[in-house]
């Protein structure tokens, strides 16, 4: 992890100052690349943040933050028409990419602005468990995603877990698709199948809900996704899988399928 992201973790360091330097970063970038800032008028800036926790990327993710360096950038003669940020690693034949001080973790890209309306994604979605139904009290069979939660920087995505509120080497993590971990409960050795820090579902605002696997369940054959009639081994935290109608997580202890979960699109 770049130097940029250290100081998130630090105690009484907040983001804010590392958001300032991420500003300055891309400034002084442009400044070496660009002669002629007339060519980026009704351009659009892509920031991509890459080997980022999705928690730390919705900090930067935001309305404000976006403003704040297009204002930025204007007040040195860049008068982008939109910034744009990404969470992941920029496609390795795309020329239009250049890397941020020499890290390997964050990029910029110049794009022509869309031109024509995005297609509509989708903003709500239900995740049913059709076996292995050993959730937290009270029982639920079904969680309803909303884009608005991650969105409005409620939550930074719905994590899937063992436990409600778990810790890992002084990390907390708040789990929302929730599996039972009480030690008298008679589910407790099914649900040891599911990690604390298993999985997560997020939102890209121009593709709409995805499927990450996090530390815990990143084990060879232990998390599938049957994602558009393919069924994929998710063994890598930095892989993002974009979700489609009927797509199915699955949990497996050896050869036994112990937990699905089954993705379903839903009407705003």
């Amino acid at each position: 992890m770049s130097k940029l992201f250290d100081n998130l973790f630090k105690v009484n360091k907040g983001p804010v100052d590392d958001k300032e330097k991420l500003c300055d970063n891309i400034c002084s970038m442009l400044n070496r690349i660009i002669d002629d800032r007339d060519t980026v008028k009704n351009k659009k800036l892509i920031v991509w943040l890459d080997s980022i926790q999705p928690i730390i990327f919705a900090q930067y993710d935001t309305e404000k933050y976006r403003d704040l360096v297009l204002n930025s950038l204007a007040q040195k003669g860049f008068e982008f028409e939109q910034v744009e940020f990404v969470m992941g690693h920029p496609a390795e034949d795309n020329h239009n990419v250049f890397e941020i001080e020499d890290n390997d973790h964050e990029y910029i890209e110049i794009a022509n602005c869309d031109v024509v309306k995005q297609p509509s994604v989708v903003k709500k979605a239900s995740l049913s468990i059709i076996e292995g139904l050993g959730v937290i009290e009270p029982l639920q069979k079904k969680y309803i995603l909303s884009s608005e939660e991650i969105t409005s920087g409620r939550i930074p995505a719905y994590n899937i877990g063992r436990g409600s509120l778990v810790q890992k080497d002084d990390v907390f993590r708040e789990n929302h698709i929730v599996f039972d971990d009480r030690p008298d409960s008679p589910l407790c050795e099914h649900n040891r199948c599911v990690s604390r820090f298993h999985a997560h579902i997020g939102f890209d605002a121009s593709k709409g809900f995805f499927f990450q696997v996090d530390e815990g369940g990143a084990y060879p054959g232990k998390t599938l996704l049957v994602n558009g009639g393919k069924t994929i081994n998710c063994d890598c935290v930095n892989t993002l899988f974009h979700l489609q109608n009927g797509d199915k997580i699955i949990v497996k202890n050896g050869q036994e399928i112990e937990v699905m979960l089954v993705y379903n699109e839903l009407n705003d």
